[in-house]
């Protein structure tokens, strides 16, 4: 099934509109810094073309990762990413300095719950705007290379179509110099 270009921009609109209201004044609440934002492209892909997905980490081996997924009237998967470097530096501005043995259970989870907040932004205001039933799912974590990452999503996502549709955004935090890809990905079927 094809989502067509028209429903792509609405989709965009809507996007950005949630993104605006709801998930930037979350992560600038996080961060406590100003975040800009950028929709870098809303599209439907063929799940056997998932290299066609291109973010700024192209060339990073390894990315840092959160996966939320919901259920309900919409399946719809937050995919949030970043790099080693970046992820570290979420991790003391939530944490402040650790030690190096303390890091890997404290920084899997507080990267797990930046994760949660800014998918749950996404979520609630999908599920206020659509009046609809979303049942998320809790936070999976890992490092691994992008292309892994979207395999796995996309093995989720895939159940009733050949096609999903992902729209990836970029935010940047103006004082950090931070950067964090977010991935929304959903079957062209459920399209919002």
């Amino acid at each position: 099934m094809s989502v067509g270009n028209s429903n792509l921009q609405k989709f965009n609109s809507i996007l950005d509109l949630f993104i605006k209201s709801k998930t930037i004044p979350s992560l600038h609440s996080i961060l406590n810094e100003p975040i800009t934002y950028e929709i870098k492209k809303v599209q439907e892909i063929e799940i056997q073309n998932l290299d066609s997905v291109k973010s700024s980490f192209q060339d990073v081996e390894d990315v840092t990762a959160v996966y939320v997924k919901s259920a309900g009237d919409f399946h719809i998967g937050v995919l949030l990413y970043f790099t080693e470097e970046t992820s570290k530096k979420l991790t003391t501005k939530l944490l402040g300095n650790l030690q190096s043995d303390e890091l890997n259970k404290i920084t899997m989870s507080s990267i797990s719950e930046i994760g949660n907040i800014l998918s749950a932004s996404v979520f609630n205001a999908l599920s206020m705007s659509k009046s609809c039933r979303l049942d998320t799912s809790v936070p999976g974590y890992a490092v691994e290379t992008l292309r892994t990452l979207l395999e796995s999503v996309a093995a989720e996502t895939g159940y009733d179509s050949d096609s999903m549709v992902i729209s990836l955004v970029e935010f940047h935090g103006k004082n950090s110099g931070m950067l964090l890809n977010m991935l929304l990905i959903q079957s062209p079927n459920e399209l919002i």
